[in-house]
Parts: structure tokens; sequence; C-alpha cells
């Protein structure tokens, strides 16, 4: 038997579903995790591509939640493990299978960061010596080191180092966890990218030229940082500094 819908003339059911169209979008624009869902395909697209050496971010998101979602649903039909033969084979069983599926997770990337957040500073034991190394001395030969290999600025974001490592600095506040893993990859590999090509950059000319010693102790520290910087990947935790609107990833 037909509905009610079907049997409407069609200029008038089109209509309808305008109007129902327009109110799903209007909700969807009105809710911030909505919006947010963009923020959540381009860190899923940046994350896939493989000439991105990305951060191991994942993790940090399941230790997180991973409790509550198993609390939730482990007593499903659908997770539940027709195998196991214990309850702690059960749970590790289903823990493995949501561990690998990102889908459960969406909600958490999605919504909204409760704090103003506009920067991103990444660690780098390295560059934190050298400044503290340069205490007390009046040449600016740090801020030509910063603006030599590192200093970038575009698409209202600013790229370089800081007293205790690489910092990304946006005009606008991070929408939600999505959008601040997305950058903080971003700057991860600006930073890698940036240190391999100006080594590279420093080989080649001292295969033509006798590098000044000034020169070669930059080549020293760039292949110190980029170590330490390579060293770490693994996303931890993320710590925030809200006085100075700026989230500090724990990397190990």
């Amino acid at each position: 038997m037909p509905t009610y819908l079907e049997l409407l003339p069609e200029d008038i059911l089109a209509h309808v579903y305008r109007l129902l169209y327009k109110s799903v979008l209007n909700d969807m624009k009105k809710d911030g995790k909505y919006k947010n869902m963009l923020c959540f395909d381009k860190l899923l697209d940046i994350s896939r591509n493989p000439y991105i050496d990305n951060l191991d971010y994942r993790g940090l998101v399941i230790r997180s939640c991973i409790n509550d979602i198993i609390d939730k649903y482990s007593r499903c039909h659908f997770i539940t493990s027709k195998t196991s033969k214990t309850s702690n084979t059960s749970k590790t069983s289903n823990t493995n299978l949501l561990a690998h599926n990102i889908i459960y997770y969406k909600t958490y990337y999605i919504k909204p960061l409760e704090t103003r957040i506009n920067k991103i500073e990444i660690f780098n034991f390295y560059i934190c010596n050298l400044y503290n190394d340069a205490m007390g001395d009046t040449s600016d030969h740090l801020a030509s080191f910063n603006k030599t290999y590192f200093a970038r600025s575009f698409k209202g974001m600013k790229m370089g180092i800081s007293k205790k490592g690489f910092l990304l600095e946006k005009d606008e506040p991070f929408s939600c966890l999505a959008d601040l893993l997305y950058y903080t990859i971003e700057l991860y590999d600006f930073a890698k990218q940036n240190l391999y090509m100006n080594i590279q950059l420093i080989e080649q000319i001292g295969a033509i030229l006798t590098l000044s010693p000034a020169k070669r102790k930059e080549q020293d520290d760039l292949v110190d940082i980029l170590n330490y910087h390579c060293s770490h990947r693994y996303l931890e935790g993320m710590l925030y500094d809200l006085e100075y609107k700026c989230a500090k990833p724990k990397l190990e």
C-alpha cells in the first residue's frame, strides 16, 4: 500500500523534500560538531597520505575513551566475541575490534574545544639547548637561525622555532581535536621536511666550497635537531597552556 508521501503530486513532493533538506542543513549549521566534520575529513586525508610522516595520534584517543566505549558496547551482540571463552578474552577481542575502527571515535574528534587554543609547540631538546646556551648573548644569531631555516608565514599561519621547540601560530583558534591534530601533523612534517632540505643544501655547498666553522656548527645543530625530532613521533598526550593559548603535544 503506498504511503501518504507517495500519493502526493511530484511538484508538491519535491517542495516537501526541499523544505526537509533545508531544515536538516540548517540544523547542521547550528551544531558545531557538524561544522567540524570538515576538520575530521581533513585529518583522515592527511593521515592516509604516504608522503606525510604523520604522528601516531590514534593511541591518544583510544586511551582517552576506550574504557567508556567498551562499557557501553560490550553487551551489544554485534561486537561480542562468540569464540571467547572468558570475559577477559572477550574484552580484549572487543578492544581490538574497536581500536581498528576510527569511526567509533568520530564524536571525540569533532567535539568543539572548550578552550581557545591557537598555537602548537612541539618540544625539541636541542632547540631548547641552543636558546639556553645563547642566554646573555647580545647577537641576533638565533633570530637569524630561525629566519634562515624555519620561519614561514602563509594562509593565516606562522611557523618557526621558539625557546622550547617548533611553533605554529594560527590566526583563528582550533575548533576541535581533529583540527588541532591536523595542524600538529602539519607542523611535525613541516619541521622534518625543512630539516632534511636544509641539511642536504649545506652538504651540497660543502661539496663545492669550504664551509665556515659557523656553517658547520649550524649543520651539526640541524642534524641533532632532526634526529631528536624523528625519534619522537608517538603522541602520548596533549598539554594545554591556557595563558599562552598553546597546545603542547607530549611525544615519546
